[in-house]
C-alpha cells in the first residue's frame, strides 16, 4: 500500500494498493521523436531492438514515492521523467514519475535493468477526468545536476506521447486479470542534449497551465558507499 494525496478542490487521502506494474517504452505520438530517443540509448550501447511501442512488467514492490534509494557503487544509472497512471476501479489518477534504470546492465539484459532499480513517483495526484479536456497541453520537465548547477534535461507537451486511453488500451492486451490496482508509467521524451545523465539527482514536474498548478518530485539515486570490495 501507498499513500497518495489526491490534490482538487480539496485534498484527500487515497490509500492504493499496488497490484501491478508495467513500464511504458517508446510511446511517442511521432516516430521520428521515437527513434531520436532509441539513438540516445543506442549511444550508449543499449540493446533496444527495434519495437515501439514497447512494454515491460515489474514486480509491484519496485515503486516507490521516496526522496531516496540506495544504487550500487560505480554503475551508471540515470532516470527519465514520465506521467504515471493509477487504475483505481473506475477512476484514474495521473502524478509524475521517473523509470530509474541501470545503463550498463541494458546493454545486455533490458527487463532486469528497469527492475533492479525503483520506479519514483510523486505522492500527489490528481484526477484524470480533472485535466482530461486540457491533456495535450500539460507540460512534462525534468532536471539533473552537473557541476552542481541545476540542468533542464527534458522538456515537452503531453501531445508528444500517446494519450492515456491508448497506453491502458495496450496494456490491457498484455495482461491477464483486471486492472485495478495497475500503475503505469508512460514512456518519455528525448533528452534536450541528445545525450544520457548519469546525475544521483533528478527531478520530474507536470504542470497544468490552463489551472496553475503543478505536481514536481525530486530524487537522489545515491550509491552506497557502507561496503567495501
Amino acid at each position: 500500500m501507498i499513500e497518495f494525496i489526491i490534490e482538487g478542490e480539496r485534498k484527500e487521502k487515497l490509500m492504493f494498493e499496488v497490484r501491478k506494474l508495467v513500464n511504458a517504452g517508446r510511446s511517442g505520438r511521432d516516430v521520428s521523436a521515437v527513434k531520436k530517443h532509441m539513438e540516445e540509448l543506442r549511444k550508449t550501447g543499449a540493446a533496444i531492438g527495434t519495437e515501439f511501442p514497447i512494454f515491460w512488467p515489474k514486480t509491484p514492490d519496485r515503486l516507490t514515492t521516496s526522496d531516496r534509494f540506495g544504487v550500487l557503487s560505480g554503475s551508471k544509472t540515470s532516470g527519465e521523467v514520465e506521467y504515471v497512471l493509477l487504475l483505481d476501479n473506475d477512476t484514474i489518477y495521473i502524478t509524475v514519475g521517473s523509470d530509474h534504470t541501470d545503463r550498463e546492465l541494458q546493454k545486455t539484459d533490458l527487463l532486469s535493468a528497469k527492475q533492479i532499480y525503483y520506479n519514483v513517483c510523486s505522492p500527489t495526484v490528481w484526477r484524470y477526468d480533472d485535466v482530461k479536456d486540457q491533456w495535450d497541453d500539460l507540460t512534462m520537465r525534468s532536471w539533473v545536476e552537473e557541476g552542481g548547477q541545476r540542468v533542464l534535461y527534458q522538456e515537452g507537451k503531453l501531445q508528444e506521447i500517446l494519450r492515456p486511453e491508448n497506453i491502458i488500451e495496450e496494456v490491457r492486451s498484455r495482461i491477464t486479470g483486471d486492472l485495478n490496482g495497475t500503475v503505469i508509467f508512460s514512456g518519455t521524451f528525448p533528452t534536450i542534449s541528445g545525450e544520457l545523465s548519469y546525475s544521483s539527482r533528478f527531478g520530474v514536474e507536470l504542470e497544468d497551465e490552463h489551472a496553475g498548478r503543478a505536481i514536481r518530485h525530486g530524487y537522489v539515486a545515491e550509491p552506497i558507499s557502507w561496503f567495501k570490495k
